[in-house]
Order: structure tokens, then sequence, then C-alpha cells
């Protein structure tokens, strides 16, 4: 295993100032493995508890001028599972559910496209950015509903307005919201990978004595 040997002072003792990077290849891509699954799990639980928050929204935001002209969607879930009621509940109970599905929902449509997304489109105008993000989550939110109504025998997630497309799995009057959830997981990301962050990870480690008397044993 090779090891760095920094001197941040010149001339000063090289016993006292021998570091070792964390350049090592397999740590590397460990870290990297686990910083891919940090954020994953993240987009994941901030999914669930938006979208908990998200029925109240709706509620309030359907019963304020114009601000209600972007929540036309209905949003319903299997009718054979007693979960529509909801709709109904007065504003101040503030209920809201979600399945626990959508845990790897929201972690797949932010990680392996919003982020796809942001790196190959960052200097584009956000405007741009948040029509493809919405256009992204739309389709994938078709699709995955599908593939969860194949897989569990019950329609997770559908819409039952005008606008539904992709087997009523996703609507057109949502596009507006996936958009700007697409600009929120784009801060999310780019939060976490502010340079300072990242070099703040991949810091030197202080060296311990084997690794600090074999470094000096290499230099004599």
């Amino acid at each position: 295993m090779e090891h760095s040997v920094l001197s941040p002072h010149s001339g000063s003792d090289s016993r006292s100032s021998i570091h070792v990077r964390r350049g090592d290849l397999k740590r590397n891509a460990r870290l990297k493995l686990t910083f891919a699954l940090f954020r994953f799990c993240l987009y994941g639980m901030v999914g669930l508890s938006s979208e908990i928050f998200f029925y109240n929204l709706v509620r309030i935001a359907r019963h304020v001028p114009l601000l209600e002209v972007l929540f036309r969607f209905q949003w319903r879930v299997d009718d054979r599972l007693p979960l529509n009621d909801i709709w109904d509940t007065p504003i101040v109970a503030a209920y809201g559910q979600c399945s626990l599905w959508m845990f790897l929902i929201y972690g797949v449509a932010c990680f392996f496209f919003v982020e796809a997304i942001y790196r190959r489109t960052f200097r584009q105008h956000t405007l741009l950015r948040a029509v493809l993000y919405g256009h992204a989550i739309l389709v994938f939110e078709g699709l995955s509903g599908v593939f969860l109504e194949k897989l569990t025998g019950y329609r997770i997630w559908y819409y039952a307005d005008s606008g539904a497309i992709l087997w009523e799995m996703t609507s057109l009057y949502i596009l507006p919201i996936w958009m700007v959830t697409g600009l929120i997981a784009e801060f999310i990301y780019r939060e976490l990978m502010d340079p300072d962050l990242v070099a703040a990870l991949e810091s030197p480690l202080p060296a311990t004595p084997e690794e600090t008397e074999a470094s000096l044993q290499l230099m004599q």
C-alpha cells in the first residue's frame, strides 16, 4: 500500500508532519459507494416525508384562488384499499400518508435521473433543467407505477383526472410539481457535492506509528 508523505512546513521535523492520504483505491471506491448510498437514502427519506406533507399542501392549495390551478390532478390510491378518504379529512388534522415503496421510487428518481441530468446540463438555464427533470420524473412515475402494480397486484397510486396518461399512472397536470421536485433534489445534490465537503471527506488522515515508521524507512 502506497503512502503519500506530506511536509506542510518547509524545514520542519518530517516525523511530525507525515500523513497518509485516502488515496488508496479500495478505500476510495468504498467511500464513493458509501456516499452514493447515503444520497440515495436521503432522497428516499426526503421523498417519504415530503409526500406526507404534500397531501396537506394539496388540500390547502385547492382552496386558494389561482394556486389551485397547479393542483387539479386527482391523485388516488387503489380503490380496493380504504385510503382515498384522506382527501376528505379536515385540514386541521394535518393527515398525510405514504407507501414505503415510495422510498425506492424517490431514491431512484433523484439518484439516477436528477443527478444524471444535472451533471450533463448544469451550465444550462435553470428553467431548462426544471423541464427536463419534470418530464423525466413524469415518465418514470408512469412506468414505475405499472411495475409496482404488476409486482404487488395493487395500484399504489393512479390519477383520475382528464390529464392522466401512461395507464393513468401519471398526469400532465402534475408536471409543474415534478419540475419543482427536480429542482429541490438538484439543490440537495449540489449542497452534498460542495467542493469543501468533498475535500473534507478526502482530507489526509494522520498516520499510525507503524505507517510513519514505514514511510521513514522508504525515505532513507
